[in-house]
């Protein structure tokens, strides 16, 4: 596997191998640049830092929810605020596009972030991020509005947001969660 050489790319900030070490505030705020994927696609006009707001509330709402310890929850909400910090400088990636090179470089901007902050990747709590991350992804679909008063992109826009709760449910049974759980939080949340 071919290393992809990112670490010269030249940022508004500096050399993308030295600001990835050492982010500052304007490395970080330029996730509410980046327009998420889904946008580009023609729905919805979310950028990356609002998907990251979300998530990070959604956090909030699952701790509470759960009835975490403050240090469970303060590590879940950390981790949800910094789950897509590399997406300022590399943008919103279908999953498709990331091939193992790709996959490689991000990780390794996203770690050079995390480790900036001294924060690290928890796996207790890793399967609980992602599906954050897929509820933060409901919750946008639920906010977006196809252009004009088309009822096929209407239906369209429903069979979407449809699809991301089975993913979401097809997550939940694949990694053993509790099943009735997670739909009470959707519920619970009004998704």
């Amino acid at each position: 596997m071919k290393k992809i050489q990112y670490h010269n790319i030249f940022t508004p900030q500096g050399m993308l191998g030295e600001v990835s070490k050492k982010p500052n505030l304007d490395f970080l705020m330029n996730i509410f640049n980046i327009p998420r994927i889904y946008g580009v696609s023609g729905f919805g006009n979310w950028n990356v830092g609002q998907h990251t707001v979300a998530t990070a509330f959604l956090a909030l709402y699952w701790s509470k929810f759960n009835a975490y310890k403050s240090e469970n929850r303060d590590r879940l909400v950390t981790l949800a605020l910094l789950h897509d910090t590399h997406e300022a400088v590399v943008g919103d990636i279908l999953p498709y596009f990331k091939t193992p090179e790709v996959r490689e470089a991000v990780k390794e901007i996203q770690d050079d972030i995390n480790g900036a902050f001294d924060v690290e990747e928890d796996p207790a709590l890793a399967v609980e991020l992602k599906l954050i991350d897929m509820i933060s992804f409901l919750y946008e679909i639920g906010q977006s509005t196809p252009s004009g008063l088309n009822p096929v992109k209407q239906k369209l826009l429903r069979s979407i947001y449809d699809k991301q709760k089975e993913v979401i449910m097809d997550f939940v049974v694949e990694k053993k969660m509790d099943k009735k759980k997670v739909q009470k939080f959707l519920e619970q949340m009004d998704l």
